[in-house]
Formats: structure tokens, sequence, C-alpha cells
């Protein structure tokens, strides 16, 4: 059972033990047509922020965030229309990365058993139809009874990316996502190595695009990866976010980021146990090689 905490604020943590959740322009990278989720009557009561974000403190280099697998309704919160804004990976989309909420923890809670060591943890429980948390802040929601929510998850992030650097000097933050262009692929999104630019400077491009690399690591831990080869750019529409742009090399946090993109193989219910293993096995592997004091 994963130790979480549910926090309200950005610097006050409330301890809680919860059971681990049973040639065109390229398609949107999730995989899933957003749900009819009807609005609540009544405004969300204080505290209700606390209930749909997961987070958890951690004890290592490592931070993982999910902004997409959630399902919870956002009270008093009008859906997102997108009238007037772009479509597609980079703008207005309301589609359910399904299974990656439940990945995302499955995930922190095997490294945590492998190496002793709790990675930090923000998990979106609220439905992207309500806010996007991976979209800059203009973009992201239509109600401003919305804002709460949304600014809360960055709040966390800037939070822990703080901490990690503050107590490591290194860091990477990988954003858990799903993708229905190859269900049998995880698909690397570093903004074409933008967001993990400390990486390449410290340790050479081979740390980003090797067999040493995290992608080269996955792969060799039988995982499907792309893209396969140095010097290949990353997938169309699914090559990194709003939050591996902003928290990563480019933003400023000291800090890496990458996008982990998985195809359905992945993130199905019976499949994430083996998943969480096989992505905990690589990142231990390269936090041992690129996040620790004798590297």
């Amino acid at each position: 059972m994963l130790g979480l905490l549910l926090l309200v604020g950005a610097v006050a943590a409330v301890a809680a033990d919860v059971p681990a959740p049973s040639a065109a322009p390229p398609p949107p990278a999730e995989s899933e047509p957003a749900a009819a989720l009807p609005d609540l009557e009544s405004p969300a009561p204080a505290g209700m922020v606390s209930s749909l974000i997961v987070t958890q403190l951690g004890e290592c280099p490592i931070i993982i965030s999910a902004p997409h697998g959630g399902t919870a309704k956002i009270p008093g919160v009008s859906l997102r229309k997108g009238v007037g804004l772009e479509k597609g990976p980079a703008g207005f989309f309301t589609g359910r990365d399904g299974g990656t909420e439940e990945l995302a923890q499955e995930i922190a809670t095997e490294i945590a058993a492998k190496t002793g060591k709790k990675p930090y943890l923000v998990v979106a429980r609220f439905a992207r139809t309500y806010t996007d948390a991976n979209r800059p802040p203009e973009i992201a929601y239509e109600d401003p009874d919305a804002k709460p929510v949304y600014d809360e998850y960055h709040a966390l992030l800037t939070q822990y990316c703080r901490d990690v650097k503050k107590k490591f000097g290194r860091g990477l933050l990988i954003d858990v996502h799903g993708q229905g262009q190859s269900a049998e692929t995880i698909y690397r999104g570093t903004n074409n190595g933008n967001s993990v630019k400390l990486l390449r400077e410290r340790f050479g491009e081979a740390a980003h695009t090797g067999d040493k690399s995290m992608f080269g690591l996955l792969a060799a831990n039988g995982c499907t990866v792309y893209p396969t080869q140095p010097g290949v750019k990353e997938k169309e529409g699914l090559s990194g976010g709003y939050i591996t742009k902003h928290y990563g090399s480019s933003g400023g946090f000291g800090i890496d980021s990458m996008q982990f993109e998985f195809g359905m193989k992945y993130r199905a219910e019976a499949a994430r146990k083996d998943t969480a293993k096989k992505v905990t096995a690589a990142v231990a592997a390269f936090s041992d090689l690129y996040l620790t004091d004798k590297n």
C-alpha cells in the first residue's frame, strides 16, 4: 500500500495511507475520448482540492507526475468547451489517458520497494474535461472555479522541483501519459533534448539517446521504445508538453524532465505491475548513473 499525502496547500501536508487504485498533422497523443461528465450544482467546498490530487513527499531525486488519468468531477465547475482554441496535442483536447493515474502510483510503489526511497508524486484525480494541468493557464481552464485545482497541481510540482534541486542538486521529473498511436510503444518526450539539457551538458548526448539513456534502459528491460537511434527526432505531437517544458532544463528549476507516452499494452490493468517493474528497473539504473553524488 502506497503511503500518500493529500495536500490542501503547496506547503501543508497531511499523511494518509491510501490503497492502490484498483502527412497530415498527427492526432492528439491521448487515446480515449472524453466522457460526458455532468456538472454539479454547488461549488467545491473548502479542502476539496486535497481530494482531487494525490501527492507524496519524496526521498530521492525523482518526481512522477500524471495529469491526464483522472475521472473525478470538480464540483460546480463547467465543462471546457474549447471555443476558439486550437485543437490538438498542444491545444484543446479533453481525452483521458486511461490507466495513467493508476500506473503512476504503481511506479511510485515499485521505486520505493526497489530502492528503499519514495519518489515525489503528483497525480490528478480530476478529469481533464474541467482543467488540463498539462497546458499553460491561459488555455487550461475556462471556469474560474477550476483555477484553485490547476494552481495547486502546479504549486506542488514547483515545490517538489525546488526541493529536489535543494536536496540533491539534480533530479528528473517523469510526466506519465498515454498515447493511441502505437499500443506496444513507449514514446520519449524531451522536447527533442531541450528538457534534458542539463543531463546532456553533464554526461553527453549518449545519456539522452544511447544504450545507457533512460529509454535505452527501458529497451534493455523489454520495452519497445521510440526513438531508438541517436539523431532521430521524437514523434511529433508526443515530444513533450507544457509540464516537461516548464519544469525541465529549459524552465529554470535546475532539473531535467521527460515525458513517457505509454501505449495501451503498458497501461492496461493486467499489465501495469509488470510495466511498473520495468520502468523502475530503468529509473534505478538511470539514477545510479546520473543522479547520484558519485557522478
